[in-house]
């Protein structure tokens, strides 16, 4: 009996002396991939990588904001508000409007600044018209800051829009003119707007739409105001048709006018008010703020309101 576990400590101490430790090869890590421009919005936030390769084109501003030029254009990738550094000094501290203006760029790169957390970049870009390279000093933040429209995004929505048509809610064109003859439209209730085209109008360079109705008046209406977060009022035409189909003309009359009814599904408000300032969720249904008013949901279908 001894022997053979004096074999078995031996056969055993045998192989911990062959043993060997074994080593892996690992590759380096590779940067993940950057999705591609998808080119559904203009100021892309944290995914400025996206604007690799885009072609933008700086915006016009209104005749009170030009004296102040453009900021964030600069030379060298430097910080502060030397104004050596700044691209086509100087409107103030910074670049003058006339130089740029309507101008498209190229962007070449995309540079993270160091300990940014992804927040802070530098767009590197080629002026078209010069062919100079530059670079813009972009924030994540403050989509106020971005005063481009990447020409992928404007192409996009001019083919996405045509064809469309649109009905505002009362009060929305109060005030406009036709932008032909300069005379003041009326726009009667449940009045149906044709899409023209895309355009940049030029008393607040604003992205806007140009509409045509049957009266051959045309007007100009921002495009967030149709598409954007705040957006209220605007009905794509479709919308208006299945709306009066399924809960009549009344109900859409309504929405017209601004008022709200009991059994709007959630679409139906946010068509006509807009999103809600705020939304306290509960197991009995969800309270809709705004401005002091209060709208309850249940099962997604407006329930009651003060």
């Amino acid at each position: 009996m001894k022997t053979i576990i004096r074999i078995s400590i031996f056969i055993l101490f045998t192989n911990l002396l062959q043993a060997q430790i074994n080593t892996t090869k690992v590759s380096e890590s590779k940067p993940h991939p950057t999705k591609e421009y998808d080119s559904l919005k203009n100021f892309l936030g944290e995914d400025a990588m996206q604007y690799k390769g885009q072609t933008l084109y700086l915006k016009g501003k209104s005749e009170s904001l030009r004296e102040y030029g453009y900021d964030n254009f600069i030379k060298k990738m430097e910080n502060g508000s030397n104004k050596e550094n700044i691209y086509k000094c100087c409107d103030g501290y910074n670049s003058s409007y006339d130089s740029l203006n309507k101008r498209y760029f190229t962007v070449i790169d995309v540079i993270e600044k160091p300990d940014s957390y992804g927040t802070e970049f530098y767009l590197k870009l080629e002026n078209q018209k010069s062919n100079e390279i530059l670079f813009f000093d972009y924030s994540s933040r403050y989509s106020s800051s971005f005063p481009f429209i990447t020409v992928g995004y404007f192409e996009k929505n001019k083919e996405l829009l045509k064809g469309e048509s649109f009905i505002f809610r009362k009060g929305i064109l109060d005030g406009l003119n036709d932008i032909d003859t300069g005379n003041l439209i009326t726009n009667e209730l449940g009045q149906k707007w044709d899409y023209v085209d895309l355009t940049i109008e030029q008393k607040y360079y604003t992205l806007s739409v140009i509409l045509e109705n049957d009266k051959e008046e045309k007007i100009t209406f921002s495009f967030s105001s149709i598409y954007g977060e705040n957006a209220r009022g605007v009905f794509e035409a479709e919308d208006a048709e299945r709306y009066i189909r399924d809960y009549g003309i009344e109900a859409f009359n309504k929405m017209l006018n601004g008022k709200v009814l009991i059994g709007f599904t959630e679409e139906m408000v946010v068509d006509t008010w807009g999103k809600p300032e705020s939304i306290n969720r509960a197991s009995y249904g969800d309270q809709w703020v705004y401005d002091g008013q209060y709208l309850y949901f249940k099962d997604g279908k407006l329930e009651s309101f003060n």
